[in-house]
């Protein structure tokens, strides 16, 4: 709601050229308004007082106002008046005003005059999507204005550098200064804007061949529309597609493109938005994960999101998407899966096997090309990476082996890696062999799963029992991970080093250079976890991967509130999946050493589900079970269930803290202690 009040303008004409704006307004104000205002009509009389007054004592001029609430618009010729201005009006409105919520922001550019009162161009604009990043309280400067002023600033003033950030419809991004000054506060949120040019899109690990017009015509897509699907079996490449369209986009999208894979999480609205927020690695806020997702979305510059295998959770993944193009106008949305989402105004794509040679085909190698899916293989293929062409005598198997695969990507990159070790004609024989070729009526999925078998039963003992047991991973893994759970029985850690990176070289195993993890696609993952559970390896697997996780949630837990939450995102998937296990399988020891490290963040991290699960858990255990250690798990748990006294786990408080004071752990006696007054009760002898 704006108030009409005098404006501090004089005589002068407006000035052109290089000039600097100062722009502010309330934070906030209409709902101030609204409840109080009366009180808010003298608030903002003397607010505007205090400006008027500062923007003339340094000689700036007032524009026109355009009807933009509470705010004023103010221009200087000198960059330093106009940085002065604001801290000295700042500092005036915290003496005098300090529950007004001010936000303040300055850009220095070119610019004209629409006409003699007021301002056109995007140098206003700039200024006013930077002040709208910002908070009450605070001065946010732009990069020009920071460079203009060249460190002048007044005494016990500084500029601190906040990082690039995408501007709501402007292209490029823009670095943020905040002015500091001992009586302003400095300890803000992070600002209401994009932070990366790229979100959090995972780097390829592999060129991107074929699937050009598709590309261009999902680029198409998200040019004119908000909602893409990209439809199609498993391993047809539409997670492929899906992050070469996004790549593409980037540039376009100031407030980043986000990849989400949705794969593993359950068909529930909070479980498919915790996984968004774990993914982007983001703070729960009060209201819960779906909330999270569509206020940092809602805040930021125009962003693509990208929400990778949906399948296993349709409902609640439509559910979330629909929400956050309601309640967000700047985002897009590119989704994967088997079938399409039946949202409003969705455009679907669906994405078909790759092309490949005839029946009849008699070509040379260079003929392959023609082709998409022979020329992925050729391309993938152990000679093509050794510089060394494939012989034009290996076409027609070549071109066997694809059409066996029925043009599906992932096949043929399977079979393009065994080529490093395969003749041609004895690959394309076994294929067959397999039943690929007389699978015909079978569906694509049942093609892939061949390949995949195929694929396994080639590579030696060692390494098959390493891809058995890394079908116990969640999500993707370190490598330090990978190497700890696949060592055991039969396989050192040497052994198991080779055998990994003979996964690797065949392709059932990725690994992004640019990272230290490890990676397996969904169809192989499902694969690998199906030979584990039909193995004799299952237990003592599942105990070394929750002994390793077990050690991860105990480091979290040692760094204390150092560590943030977000740390925890890449693992989380294995640590509740460990903590899961230990509770399934009846092992204490494992169980309370996640608890205890990483417990009380489980509701930040979005899993309250799981601290809901722990704490059932635990009050069915018998503290014989490591005592010390059952006692600490509750106290972690009982302080994260505080707000709830009505949780089972508090009736054992009094229990855990004996404990805790009979083995002299203090640190959880600390804990307990101001719970006891709260707790239902001593737990009852049976």
């Amino acid at each position: 709601m704006r108030q009409d009040v005098p404006m501090a303008r004089c005589d002068n004409p407006l000035p052109t050229g290089v000039v600097t704006f100062l722009l502010t307004d309330i934070e906030g104000s209409t709902q101030a308004w609204q409840t109080a205002p009366d009180e808010m009509t003298a608030i903002v009389s003397r607010h505007y007082q205090i400006l008027d007054a500062a923007v003339a004592t340094r000689g700036g001029l007032r524009p026109q106002e355009q009807g933009e609430g509470d705010s004023i618009v103010a221009v200087f010729v000198n960059p330093l008046d106009a940085v002065t201005t604001a801290l000295e009006a700042q500092v005036a409105l915290r003496r005098e005003l300090p529950d007004l919520p001010v936000r303040m922001a300055l850009h220095t550019g070119e610019t004209m005059l629409r006409n003699e009162d007021n301002y056109v161009g995007l140098t206003i604009i700039r200024c006013a999507r930077i002040r709208s990043c910002g908070y009450g309280g605070q001065i946010l400067l732009s990069d020009e204005t920071t460079q203009a002023v060249r460190g002048g600033f007044a005494a016990d003033a500084d500029a601190i550098d906040l990082g690039l950030y995408g501007l709501r419809g402007l292209a490029g991004r823009a670095r943020i200064w905040q002015l500091t000054h001992p009586e302003l506060p400095s300890d803000f949120r992070p600002l209401k804007a994009g932070t990366s040019a790229a979100g959090n899109l995972p780097a390829p690990i592999t060129s991107f061949i074929g699937r050009r017009t598709e590309l261009t015509n999902v680029g198409n897509s998200l040019d004119a529309e908000r909602l893409i699907t990209l439809a199609g079996e498993a391993g047809v490449g539409k997670s492929r597609l899906a992050q070469a369209a996004g790549d593409a986009a980037a540039n376009a999208m100031t407030g980043g493109v986000w990849w989400i894979p949705v794969g593993g999480a359950d068909d529930d609205i909070d479980a498919v938005a915790a996984a968004a927020i774990r993914a982007c690695a983001l703070e729960r806020n009060d209201n819960g994960p779906l909330d999270t997702i569509t206020e940092h979305f809602r805040s930021i510059a125009n962003s693509l999101v990208i929400f990778d295998g949906f399948e296993g959770a349709p409902n609640a993944t439509a559910a979330v998407i629909d929400q956050l193009l309601t309640r967000c106008p700047d985002v897009r949305v590119l989704a994967t899966g088997r079938e399409p989402l039946q949202l409003p105004g969705e455009i679907v794509h669906r994405l078909e096997p790759m092309p490949v040679p005839a029946s009849d085909f008699a070509g040379t190698v260079d003929d392959l090309h023609r082709f998409a899916g022979s020329r992925l293989f050729v391309e993938r293929g152990v000679n093509a990476r050794a510089g060394v062409s494939f012989p034009d005598s290996d076409a027609v198997h070549i071109a066997r082996t694809c059409r066996e695969l029925r043009g599906v990507p992932l096949g043929i990159e399977l079979a393009a890696a065994r080529s490093r070790t395969t003749a041609m004609e004895e690959l394309a024989d076994s294929l067959a062999v397999l039943g690929a070729e007389g699978q015909r009526s079978a569906g694509l999925a049942d093609t892939l799963s061949s390949s995949i078998a195929w694929t396994y039963q080639f590579v030696d003992a060692e390494a098959q029992t390493a891809l058995r047991r890394l079908g116990v991973f969640r999500g993707d893994f370190e490598i330090d991970a990978a190497t700890a759970v696949v060592a055991g029985p039969s396989l050192d850690l040497r052994a198991a080093a080779i055998a990994i990176r003979q996964l690797l070289d065949q392709h059932l195993l990725t690994h992004d250079s640019s990272s230290t993890r490890f990676t397996m696609s969904t169809e192989i993952h499902a694969f690998a976890h199906a030979r584990l559970l039909e193995s004799d390896d299952l237990g003592a697997t599942t105990q070394r991967h929750g002994n390793w996780y077990a050690s991860v949630a105990e480091r979290f837990g040692a760094g204390g509130a150092d560590m943030p939450d977000s740390m925890l995102a890449l693992d989380l998937a294995d640590l509740i999946g460990a903590l899961e296990a230990a509770m399934t399988r009846r092992d204490p020891t494992v169980a309370y050493r996640i608890i205890i490290g990483i417990g009380a963040r489980l509701p930040a991290l979005g899993r309250g589900d799981a601290l809901d699960a722990a704490a059932t858990w635990l009050a069915g255990r018998s503290p014989s079970d490591g005592e010390d250690r059952w006692a600490a798990a509750v106290a972690r748990t009982s302080v994260a269930l505080a707000d709830r006294p009505d949780a089972p786990i508090h009736a054992f408080i009094p229990e855990a803290l004996a404990i805790a004071e009979l083995v002299r752990d203090d640190e959880t006696a600390t804990r307990l202690r101001p719970l006891t007054l709260s707790a239902p009760g001593q737990r009852e002898e049976s």
